[in-house]
């Protein structure tokens, strides 16, 4: 089944279909350090596995002996096909087939890209060059569909949490800005004298049932559950809550994870199926008088794990240790008594028995309880089933989860549940990749150089080129109604907002620069939209790729990114003609 409702358009082939066709078909071209709390600590203790420097083609020639990047060459590049059922929201997309590379512009770029180099082979003691380094850039003028950039824009790099625009991108060019996650219960059992006489079953959906804010309670989803039951006479379950999987992935780790230490952080919870707040527990923690234990609210309420530790309220700092692993769930410390409310988050080992325990507490805190509790199940057929309840939390509610806050597991759910929506119920990692894939094939971008196991880019077995997220970008920028909006309002704020609250403040950049931050140790990337001086929409991608040496993202790229946001706000068109 679905994973998603889509009730919004599917003109996935005819929107900005003239813009896209500029990137794929015009010629081709010569991959640490925290950009916020939520995307720092994934590469923190990543090691080096040994692979030899990295060396990446510099513009206008590639290391000898080297072919091209995967995604260029002599294969066609596909082209759109236009589907007169699938119309796009407006109908001004122009088409064209030309490029506008601005040459003052172009040079402008390069002495900003040869002086982050610079920066960077001084602070690395020469083991970072222009050699063992790529920067590549793209940069599309929004109005006129024309690249006006564009520096190694096809060759695939890391592109650490950049890869969660091109989720989030897909997700809305492929389901619309009117697609959900649906979770649908369901049974054939009769109901007698109150009691549903049988099995409550529930399809995997893949919805992350996160809110960015509050204390991680699933109320919000679990309170109309209840009401729908009682509404059909349900005041008890004599039988099992059957989750019933289907063809989602098993939830575990992706491939090229950071060490299994950090696995119970919250930037690594798993994703599946089915979750709950993300996969995660949020602790809050408030100290009382000096002396006496602390009060910690752990959520969500129903988790079906074993509580151990205290927090004492004592000491002149805080200090709180947090852990959860299938023997139980641990909060112990110490916080001053002084101290504000801490807040922290951490992975629960299994989101989909997390999901399981909270629906069965959570309904028997409502009266209704479920006798046999719940079980796992995988295809579970059952004929003549009624609908009793369907969940549907549209899928704009986690943008700024996954954009502005960097959620990891969100924007995993978000990247399964495509693929789910795509293949009629298959959640997988593959099927999700060709779902992205398929997208971007259909906007005439050359699908082949991605690899996306992931839709948060935690791992370094991404793959993704500058070209296609400005691609995905594009298309769902140019729109002028909810889908553009929803990527807009969700993406952070230079100088004001999310991880690029204290970036560019101060310039003109401030305020002018939507962007997605991106960060691992060997990758780093910035993307998204820029407002010009003279009110124009440039939409663009900088990816970087380089040995695996600290301080480089703030000694050298995140300055060189944003010199760069700051010369693409000051371009004229005008100018370049």
């Amino acid at each position: 089944m679905p994973a998603m409702t889509d009730r919004g358009p599917k003109g996935a082939t005819a929107i900005a279909a003239g813009l896209l066709l500029l990137l794929a078909a015009c010629g081709g071209d010569g991959a640490s350090e925290s950009d916020g709390a939520a995307e720092a600590a994934p590469g923190a203790d990543v090691a080096s596995d040994g692979a030899p420097p990295l060396r990446f083609p510099t513009e206008g020639r590639r290391p000898r002996g080297e072919g091209p990047p995967r995604g260029e060459g002599s294969a066609a590049t596909p082209t759109v096909q236009e589907d007169s059922e699938q119309a796009p929201e407006v109908t001004d997309v122009r088409m064209t087939a030309e490029e506008a590379i601005d040459r003052t512009l172009t040079a402008r770029v390069e002495a900003i890209v040869a002086s982050g180099v610079e920066r960077a082979r001084v602070a690395s003691s020469g083991a970072v060059t222009a050699d063992s380094s790529a920067v590549a850039i793209v940069a599309v003028d929004a109005a006129t569909g024309r690249v006006i950039l564009r520096r190694l824009s096809k060759v695939a790099l890391a592109p650490a949490s950049n890869m969660k625009l091109l989720t989030v991108a897909a997700a809305l060019v492929t389901l619309g800005a009117d697609g959900a996650f649906s979770t649908r219960f369901e049974s054939n059992a009769p109901v007698v004298g109150g009691v549903l006489d049988g099995d409550l079953v529930v399809r995997a959906g893949g919805d992350p049932m996160h809110r960015r804010e509050g204390d991680g309670s699933l109320d919000a989803w679990i309170d109309p559950l209840a009401e729908a039951l009682a509404r059909e006479g349900i005041q008890r379950v004599s039988g099992t809550l059957v989750l019933d999987e289907g063809r989602w992935l098993e939830p575990g780790p992706g491939p090229q994870w950071p060490s299994p230490s950090e696995h119970w952080r919250d930037y690594c919870a798993l994703a599946g199926g089915f979750s709950a707040n993300g996969g995660c527990f949020r602790a809050t923690i408030t100290p009382t008088a000096p002396g006496s234990t602390a009060t910690v609210v752990l959520r969500p309420r129903n988790h079906g794990l074993t509580r151990k530790g205290r927090v004492t309220t004592e000491g002149r700092r805080i200090a709180v240790n947090v852990g959860a692993n299938r023997s139980g769930v641990t909060v112990r410390g110490k916080i001053r008594a002084d101290a504000s409310p801490y807040r922290t988050e951490f992975a629960h080992p299994d989101p989909v028995d997390l999901f399981g325990h909270a629906v069965v507490g959570g309904l028997a805190e409502h009266g209704i309880p479920i006798d046999g509790g719940f079980a796992r199940a995988r295809g579970h057929a059952v004929a003549d089933a009624r609908s009793l309840h369907v969940v549907e939390t549209p899928i704009q509610s986690v943008l700024e989860a996954i954009l502005l806050d960097s959620n990891n597991p969100v924007a995993d759910q978000l990247f399964l549940a495509t693929g789910a929506a795509a293949t009629d119920g298959e959640g997988t990692r593959q099927a999700s990749e060709k779902a992205v894939q398929d997208a971007l094939a259909r906007l005439g971008v050359d699908p082949r150089s991605l690899v996306q196991v992931d839709g948060s880019g935690l791992s370094k077995a991404n793959q993704t080129t500058a070209e296609q997220i400005a691609a995905l970008v594009a298309a769902v920028v140019h729109q002028r109604g909810a889908l553009r909006e929803a990527i807009l309002a969700a993406l952070p704020v230079a100088g004001q907002t999310g991880s690029l609250k204290n970036r560019m403040r101060g310039t003109v950049a401030e305020g002018r620069v939507r962007a997605k931050t991106g960060w691992i140790k060997g990758s780093s990337g910035l993307s998204g939209v820029v407002e010009t001086l003279d009110g124009r929409e440039v939409v663009f991608s900088i990816l970087v790729g380089y040995p695996m040496v600290d301080g480089m993202n703030t000694k050298a790229w995140k300055p060189m990114q944003d010199e760069i946001c700051t010369a693409l706000v000051e371009w004229r068109a005008e100018a370049s003609r």
